[in-house]
């Protein structure tokens, strides 16, 4: 069994995402060393008591804050990897939708598990939640599901197939959202791929394939109703400027 390493274009999204993710690292780094007002993370990571106090746009801005130049570097890699693929698959408009969908979802299931289960004067309520962690861990989920048996090489050693390799990762971000609070950031991975997951069932969907072929026909329906009249440009004998349009 061999390993198969695919080096796929980068694509639109992602080279977006990427660039994002890499200037807010660095001027994050810039205003921590450099600034008496402290990083973004406590501006756009995700947490519950900025969210419950009117900051909604935290559910969107939070993936593009890192920890760490390796957490970048990695996170990056793995957009680049998957990403690309199911980009230039899926067209972009719906691996833009993938992208927002697991992102929101990681940032409910996160801020649900927060309120159940953490008191709102606590430190972990005002935990800001950051990185592509949940987006890479959804890329894995997809991944699995439409190449189960293609072949990674787990911590670039160990030949592993994909589907095995997305129980691995569900199964410690799981332990890592149990065992401790301060785990409490893997609730956000885990809400992202079962987004993911469930996002992949309703675009395989039967109806959700015969309303997006009505809804591509109607869009081609209202482009050919446009008016066929061809306008052309009438000279007078003295090749004066055009008078009027026909």
């Amino acid at each position: 069994m061999q390993s198969q390493i695919y080096l796929p274009k980068l694509t639109l999204i992602n080279k977006i995402l990427i660039i994002m993710s890499a200037a807010a690292f660095l001027l994050n780094f810039a205003l921590e060393k450099f600034s008496g007002i402290g990083g973004l993370t406590n501006f756009f990571g995700l947490s519950g008591s900025a969210i419950f106090s009117g900051h909604i746009y935290q559910m969107v801005t939070y993936p593009f804050l890192s920890n760490s130049i390796i957490e970048v570097i990695l996170n990056c890699l793995m957009l680049w990897l998957m990403g690309s693929e199911f980009e230039a698959n899926w067209g972009t408009k719906r691996y833009l939708s993938f992208i927002l969908t697991t992102i929101i979802g990681g940032a409910i299931l996160y801020l649900a598990v927060i309120v159940i289960f953490f008191s709102s004067n606590g430190a972990l309520y005002s935990y800001p939640l950051t990185g592509f962690a949940g987006i890479v861990g959804a890329l894995c989920l997809a991944y699995a599901v439409i190449y189960p048996d293609r072949i990674f090489s787990f911590m670039m050693i160990i030949p592993i197939k994909a589907k095995y390799f997305c129980m691995i990762l569900v199964v410690i971000s799981l332990y890592q959202g149990i065992s401790s609070p301060t785990g409490i950031g893997a609730w956000g991975q885990l809400g992202a791929i079962a987004s993911a997951y469930l996002f992949m069932i309703v675009i395989s969907h039967r109806n959700f394939k015969l309303l997006s072929d009505r809804m591509g026909k109607m869009t081609q329906i209202k482009a050919a109703k446009k008016s066929k009249a061809k306008l052309s440009i009438v000279k007078d004998d003295n090749d004066t400027p055009p008078k009027y349009w026909q």
